[in-house]
């Protein structure tokens, strides 16, 4: 992934959140932990969740996503402090799954530290089984990404 500024991550991703890179998410190893990176990678789903309003069709349609995988690919490691742009977009999307990519950016480095995706599925709360999305969701995602 060819991202080589601030201004490219906005630009390549619809949903970026900026994050502060703090002393208590380093481990012994005296850099950023694993887990930390997929939390960044959450807040942005959840942002992006924001913006298509998925918790709003979820509690009409009693119909909302879930995550079903998680994936990181470790570049840079991180240290505190420093701030990082957190981008999140859909790069597929079917009735009843969507797949998102992640990038997780460092303004001190100027460089991508981390990328991944994440796959979340639709699923009826009311049945407690896999379920298409409600087609607003669907076409928020569409409108948001501009697929068409």
């Amino acid at each position: 992934m060819k991202l080589y500024s601030d201004q490219a991550v906005y630009d390549a991703f619809p949903v970026v959140v900026e994050l502060p890179v703090v002393w208590g998410e380093m481990d012994s190893m005296r850099h950023v932990n694993n887990t930390a990176y997929i939390r960044w990678m959450e807040t942005s789903r959840f942002a992006y969740f924001d913006k298509i309003q998925l918790r709003e069709s979820g509690e009409t349609s009693g119909r909302s996503g879930i995550l079903k995988s998680v994936e990181c690919n470790f570049r840079l490691p991180l240290t505190a402090p420093d701030r990082i742009l957190v981008g999140g977009k859909v790069i597929d999307l079917g009735s009843d799954y969507f797949v998102m990519q992640h990038v997780v950016f460092s303004i001190n480095h100027q460089k991508v530290a981390a990328h991944g995706r994440s796959e979340v599925v639709g699923f009826d709360y009311k049945s407690q089984k896999k379920s298409d999305f409600p087609a607003s969701l669907t076409n928020s995602i569409r409108s948001l990404e501009e697929m068409g």
